[in-house]
């Protein structure tokens, strides 16, 4: 299916990433990026994958809706929250629509096998990226970007078959329940 849309999805992990989803007309075209160091790489990077669409109207971006757990340490818990923040501020910059995802609604579309944890977890995540995409090479620094890209995608697609529209978008604010 070949579409104007540009879908992009964020892992806003220190460890995460960025993927832009452009449907072609055989295939989807798909680039990923591990999140750089700094904020200028981030912005640059964020501007180079928007470009591959035709105006800010035609992206839609779900970044996933994170938070601390108590046992996290305050350094890695501040630069979690800080990617975050970063992410939602370079997309309000460029006056893009946000739509904040928590993991349980895009990995609940999934069919993740119960019971995995952890690494086993981020493993299943991967494989099923790399399933989806098989010429595209996926990390575990971007597979979860990819697959919240995908799920952006298909939420698109099916608003579109349906006829309700996409859930309700603010510049950074708003979290599909």
């Amino acid at each position: 299916m070949h579409n104007d849309k540009l879908f992009v999805g964020i892992d806003p992990g220190m460890n995460g990433g960025i993927a832009f989803i452009k449907p072609e007309m055989d295939s989807d075209f798909i680039k990923t990026m591990r999140c750089p160091k700094t904020v200028h790489e981030m912005a640059v990077m964020f501007g180079a994958g928007i470009s591959l669409a035709d105006n800010c109207e035609n992206i839609i971006l779900f970044i996933e809706h994170v938070w601390t757990f108590p046992g996290d340490g305050r350094v890695g818990a501040f630069r979690f929250g800080y990617n975050y923040g970063l992410w939602k501020g370079i997309a309000s910059a460029n006056e893009i629509d946000m739509y904040n995802i928590p993991p349980r609604k895009w990995q609940g579309s999934l069919d993740v096998p119960s019971g995995l944890m952890g690494r086993e977890r981020k493993k299943w995540l991967k494989e099923h990226a790399e399933g989806l995409f098989p010429n595209t090479k996926v990390t575990f620094n971007v597979s979860d970007a990819i697959l919240i890209a995908n799920y952006a995608k298909e939420c698109y697609y099916n608003s579109m078959e349906t006829g309700e529209p996409m859930p309700e978008s603010e510049l950074g604010i708003g979290v599909i329940q």
